[in-house]
This record gives C-alpha cells, structure tokens and sequence, in this order.
C-alpha cells in the first residue's frame, strides 16, 4: 500500500512538473518579454504613428523595413489603427513603457530616402524609436511582399468594401467592366498654411488627361470617384469629373473606402498618402498628379529631386 502511494505521489509529481514545462514553453514561444524582459529591452525599432491611415502605412512600412535590414524586431503598440484594419502580425506587440523609454531617431526629408535613416548608429543593449514620417517605397522595396501580405483588410472590411463596389457598378453590369477608382483629396490641402507651405491641388485639366489615358484603351469602362463628401469639394468634382461612366462614392470609414480602391483594376490619384497606399495596393496602371509641390517650396525640399524616391516605379506622372 505504501508502494503504490508513493508511487502515486512520483506519477502526480512528474505530471504537474510536465504541466509547468508545458505553460513556460508556450509563454517562451508567444510572450518572451514575460519571462525574459530582456528580450524586449534591446534590439527593437518602435513604430511612431502621427497624421492619417496613409501615414500610418507609410510609417509601418518603411520602420518594417528599415528594422529587417538592420536585423532588428519592430515594435507596434497595440492601440495602433492598424490592428483594426489590417492583419498586422500581432507577434511585433511591445509595451508601451519600451517604446517610451527607446532612443529617437529622425529623418532628413520626409518624401525622400536617406540612408542615415536606415544606417543609424546603434548602441548594444538599446531600443530606438523612428520619429519619422518614412514616406519612401525605397525603405521597405527589398520586404514589399511582406508588407502586402500584412496590409491585407479584415474580413469585414472587404465585406463592405464588395458590397460598395457591386452596387456602384450594377448599372454598367458587362462581363468585360473595366473599373478605375479616382481619389480627389482638397480639403487641408487648400488651408493657408498648407498652399504656403508648398501645396498644390490637381487640376481639372489633370484629372481630363488622366480619364482620356484610360477611356482611349478601356471599354466598358467605369471611373469610381472617392473624395471628400462636403458641399464645395463635391461640387468642385462634378463640374470637372463627369461622363456618363463616372460614379461618386457615398461616404463612407475611411478603411472601406481604401479597401475599395485596392479592389479597382487601375488608379487616379492626386494628392496624400491615402491615395498612394490605395494605388499601391491595387497593383494595376497609377496615374498620378506629378505637380504636387510648388518648385521653390519647403514642401518641395522635402522631396528628392526627381521626386522618384516617393512615387512607386512604373506609375504615370501627369500635370
């Protein structure tokens, strides 16, 4: 009886030590930081997010890029917008006390690639941050089918970015539908301090060009036009954009409407990261307005020379 008692407590003993290994193993392989913070505390690039969805992107992507090529860990906080429009992998989660306390690290131009953004120098032992708008295809070029694979939509978002699409397109039902979404940004861009700064609008001369490239080689064909919904842009658009193949987009989140343009066979843009990142994402033929900054400006200092560092190879630059 004893025997089998003490027997009893060894077998009871060996299961409960599995149980533990068990449970640490997993935490090893999904949380490191909780076990071993020093994981975390060195050797991370923190994402900084400012401005809208656009820069968002842009500032994901390029801080993905730059921390693969630097054989670094990105670190996302976990309130990131990105979270819930994307699928982000949540493996690159840090605490926020990490990225707090990370060493900074700032860009020379904003639109243009600079390797001091990427060659920094690095201290052992130490995270840093990059306060930095990244607003360069060139940081993440070399990682581009990993930033897709992620900055793909939630379910729910293409969901009702299909449904959007379906019912602006009914009335042009053909097999052979060739579907152009055109993003028309105004608003900020016409503030005072903006245009001073060195912003320009696109042109309803621009926007003719770019919709004869297109209707000279598609047919049927449909342009679906995304823009800001208040009274005066709207009205700006529908004097300057319309034809009996042109559609305008209700409002709608800003993810859905992004969603949709990726979902169009081919692009027009004018101005914003917004429009970048939807054209990006839709992979067909991109128009874009290539007087975006007044020559001279500060805006235009924050460019390259040829601007060819922010607008993706292979798009069509049109004034």
């Amino acid at each position: 009886m004893r025997r089998n008692m003490k027997t009893d407590c060894l077998l009871l003993l060996l299961f409960f030590s599995v149980i533990i290994n068990a449970v640490f193993f997993y935490l090893y392989l999904k949380k490191p930081h909780f076990l071993y913070p020093e994981h975390v505390e060195e050797n991370r690039l923190c994402v900084y997010f400012r401005g809208g969805l656009g820069n968002h992107m842009f500032q994901y992507a390029s801080t993905y890029g730059i921390a693969r090529t630097r054989n670094m860990t990105v670190g996302i906080l976990p309130s990131s917008v990105l979270f819930n429009t994307f699928n982000v992998s949540t493996k690159y989660l840090i605490g926020k006390q990490f990225c707090d306390s990370a060493e900074k690290v700032v860009e020379r131009k904003p639109c243009a690639f600079d390797k001091g953004s990427v060659h920094f120098v690095r201290k052992k032992k130490r995270n840093y941050i990059h306060k930095s708008y990244l607003q360069s295809w060139k940081y993440f070029s070399d990682y581009e089918d990993e930033i897709r694979e992620q900055f793909v939509f939630m379910e729910d978002v293409q969901k009702k970015a299909r449904n959007l699409l379906h019912s602006l397109t009914k009335p042009f039902a053909s097999a052979n539908l060739t579907t152009v979404a055109v993003h028309i940004r105004r608003g900020d861009y016409k503030n005072q301090n903006n245009v001073k700064y060195g912003y320009t609008l696109a042109t309803g001369e621009y926007l003719s060009r770019a919709f004869k490239y297109f209707r000279d080689r598609y047919q049927p064909i449909v342009f679906i036009v995304f823009t800001n919904p208040n009274v005066e842009d709207l009205k700006w658009c529908k004097y300057h954009v319309n034809g009996s193949d042109v559609v305008f987009v209700p409002e709608n989140p800003r993810e859905v409407d992004m969603c949709a343009i990726s979902m169009c066979n081919h692009t027009v843009m004018t101005v914003g990261s917004f429009g970048w990142w939807g054209s990006f994402l839709a992979k067909g033929t991109t128009i874009y307005f290539s007087d975006v900054a007044r020559n001279n400006s500060n805006l235009r200092k924050d460019f390259s020379v040829d601007m060819s560092d922010y607008f993706y190879p292979g798009w069509i630059g049109l004034k």
